[in-house]
């Protein structure tokens, strides 16, 4: 079948919307089957759950039908053709004990030589771990669910709050007063003390929802955290210490399983019993509310994120009559503690510091992680209460330290403060950050303040000091390589294969400056082609010196965007490695997933030229786009380098660990292999091995170290080669 895009909605269908939150299924059916054109869910009854095309398709209903019918819908998967001729893969959903849950279509574009290569079970092997997660939300639903909704008309009402559709806090608002009024209650209360949330919703405001929330948040919290169940009050002792009201609190709970707030509500004494339905509803509104949650707030922090730190700053600065004042804090050095201890050291600084800030901004201060090592504090302050503020916070990281057994680092902060009335979120964040940069550039530890005025001016001579170091670096050749190893995970004996080449810029100071104090401002005045050929060269002579390039390693160097696009890179490469007599195989060029699809046409001409040439290709940071396995075709990679924002969080994130295990299903039918990176521990290893990753790189199986001295190292040139 012809590829075409997607049918234009019938007259007779209505939007559907997401109420049961199944989007980021969607994407995930999407990033493991880039083919997948059209996705629907239905229930056990056949009725439309959630679509990925906003509206019915009316030829995907028909195929169900015809398969309900002819009760052919039970398995794992099956292709079929639609009315109009296109292949469909369909999926029963069913729970453990057999009950019927629903089921998945999924139309496919795909041409008719493609068709018949895809099997329902190669699909429903691919598309395993969606599955099984669809098929543990349903079965919550079912089980949690299902027993109040068919009494209870106006459930559907209650959890009908959009968490795509969020301003501030308006989202959990909007849950907690439809939880109150449709469960009859005088009273309820949402509290997230590490988030600072603290949300309230009494019908009548002379009840005082506040003090009765003084008198028993602190009393429920502890008890929630306890026992880790729902608690109900509905006899209320004679004390005159007991609020007088039924009660009924359920935990909120973080993907960990631990306790980190309640939901509560309130009846009066002279109202009904809450009973197990409340229960039931409370429960699920508490996993709603943690959906919400999350979407608004750092997850390693607790600190809102950036989206919604940038809509409650902008609309203070559009309402407020007074000045206000930002801080914007970056972590010194936090490279030097990951590279020193791993990244697991350098994520519990970014915690301890984001708790200094928090403390430190107060109550009335917007606090937010911005992402990596930097902060921002939005104050309702003059610039002189902002001033006092940042040393607080310079004094207070400074008591931090990192410790690790013997070993031990400070931990220090930069701080840049900049005030305006009625100014640009936009430019009041440049405005701190340029503050922040020059506390830097004087030596770290210190707090620097910033006017409006001048900033045009100074921003473009940093940006000529910036040129002017890397024009200097690449004339001097003061760059650096490191290499670190690439391993085996699925043998006992974990084995080294290979290893990446890693560039380092030397400052005019002495100082080896890691790949994010210098790439960005590479890209921005396009130095990438010049320093990518530096890399392959300083390799090659490296090689060629220490009589390591036999082929039996594969040593990997990145190829940045701006290669890919000239369409010479390719050509370069393979000169300098004929030129120095080394076999193709010993090395591996690495392209970024986002650079490759970016740039299709630029990437496969690129890789089919070294691929032809016997050299090896890897796609870098795979997974996170979501866009990739649909070209690999196109792009006849030998390795997929799963992203380590994934690998990281694989004990702790069923969707990260189903995306890892995804990716490595998905690169073992394609026949490429899988690597993962940022594996930082023991644990990570282990679980990794079990998800049947073939290799792994992080800082557990081994640091960067030199180049030149890792190339003359006996044993590095005596391992064999997998790869």
């Amino acid at each position: 079948m012809p590829e075409s895009s997607a049918s234009p909605p019938p007259e007779d269908t209505s939007p559907v919307s997401d109420k049961g939150g199944y989007a980021p299924y969607g994407q995930l059916v999407k990033m493991l089957l880039p083919s997948a054109r059209s996705i629907a869910l239905y229930d056990s009854a056949g009725e439309l759950v959630w679509c990925s095309d906003g509206y019915e398709r009316p030829e995907l209903r028909k195929l169900l039908d015809e398969l309900r019918a002819s009760d052919t819908v039970a398995g794992r998967g099956r292709v079929e053709n639609t009315v109009d001729g296109a292949p469909a893969f369909v999926a029963g959903l069913r729970a453990a004990d057999g009950a019927p849950l629903g089921a998945l279509v999924i139309e496919l574009n795909l041409n008719n030589n493609q068709s018949g290569r895809y099997s329902g079970s190669m699909l429903a092997g691919l598309l395993r771990p969606v599955l099984d997660c669809l098929e543990n939300r349903m079965n919550l639903e079912r089980t949690v669910l299902a027993p109040v909704r068919s009494d209870d008309g106006g459930l559907d009402l209650l959890l009908s709050v959009d968490e795509n559709e969020r301003e501030d806090a308006s989202a959990l608002e909007q849950l907690m007063r439809h939880c109150v009024q449709h469960l009859g209650c005088a009273l309820g209360a949402l509290l997230v003390p590490d988030k600072n949330v603290s949300i309230s919703c009494a019908l009548d405001p002379a009840l005082g929802g506040s003090q009765v929330l003084d008198r028993t948040q602190r009393h429920l919290l502890a008890w929630v955290q306890l026992n880790n169940r729902p608690m109900v009050v509905n006899r209320v002792a004679g004390s005159s210490d007991a609020a007088p009201y039924k009660i009924l609190s359920c935990p909120i709970r973080d993907p960990n399983n631990r306790v980190t707030g309640l939901v509560a509500l309130f009846r009066s004494t002279d109202s009904e019993d809450f009973e197990l339905r409340d229960v039931r509803i409370l429960e699920f509104v508490s996993r709603k509310a943690v959906g919400i949650l999350n979407s608004q707030y750092d997850p390693l922090t607790g600190l809102v994120n950036r989206l919604i730190f940038e809509r409650r700053a902008q609309r203070h600065l559009d309402e407020a009559a007074t000045a206000h004042t930002l801080l914007y804090i970056d972590i010194d050095r936090l490279q030097t503690i990951n590279e020193a201890f791993g990244f697991h050291a350098g994520d519990e600084v970014i915690q301890r510091v984001a708790e200094v800030v928090r403390r430190s901004a107060g109550t009335d201060g917007l606090t937010s992680r911005l992402g990596g090592d930097r902060f921002a504090v939005l104050l309702k302050r003059a610039i002189t209460d902002g001033l006092d503020v940042g040393k607080k916070i310079l004094a207070a990281a400074g008591q931090i330290g990192y410790v690790d057994g013997t070993e031990s680092l400070p931990v220090s902060v930069s701080v840049g403060v900049a005030a305006a009335e009625r100014e640009r979120l936009a430019h009041l964040l440049a405005s701190a950050e340029l503050a922040c940069k020059r506390a830097k550039q004087q030596g770290r530890n210190r707090i620097e303040s910033e006017s409006l005025e001048g900033n045009l001016t100074l921003l473009r001579s940093r940006q000529l000091v910036a040129a002017t170091s890397l024009h200097e670096a690449l004339k001097n050749n003061d760059f650096r390589l490191e290499a670190q190893p690439i391993v085996g995970l699925c043998t006992r004996a974990t084995e080294t294969v290979g290893y990446e080449l890693l560039v380092r810029m030397r400052s005019p100071a002495g100082e080896l400056l890691a790949p994010d104090k210098f790439l960005d401002a590479a890209d921005r005045y396009e130095f990438l082609p010049a320093l990518d050929r530096w890399v392959i060269c300083s390799a090659i002579d490296t090689l060629r010196t220490h009589g390591v390039g036999d082929g039996t390693l594969c040593f990997t160097v990145n190829v940045s965007a701006q290669s890919v696009a000239s369409g010479k890179y390719a050509a370069f490469a393979l000169e300098q490695i004929a030129q120095a007599g080394l076999p193709a195989a010993s090395f591996c060029f690495e392209i970024k997933e986002a650079a490759a699809m970016n740039q299709l046409a630029g990437a496969e001409q690129l890789i089919r030229e070294l691929s032809r040439a016997g050299c090896k290709l890897a796609l870098d940071d795979f997974g996170w786009g979501l866009s990739s396995l649909a070209h690999l075709k196109r792009l006849p990679v030998d390795y997929l380098k799963i992203d380590g924002r994934f690998v990281r969080r694989v004990l702790e994130d069923r969707v990260a660990e189903s995306i890892v295990s995804g990716i490595a299903k998905a690169a073992r039918t394609l026949g490429v292999a899988a690597i993962a990176e940022h594996v930082e521990s023991l644990e990570i290893a282990e679980r990794l091995r079990a998800l049947d990753v073939e290799y792994g790189q992080g800082f557990h199986l081994g640091r960067p170290q030199p180049f030149g001295r890792s190339a003359a190292a006996p044993a590095f040139a005596a391992r064999t080669s997998a790869m």
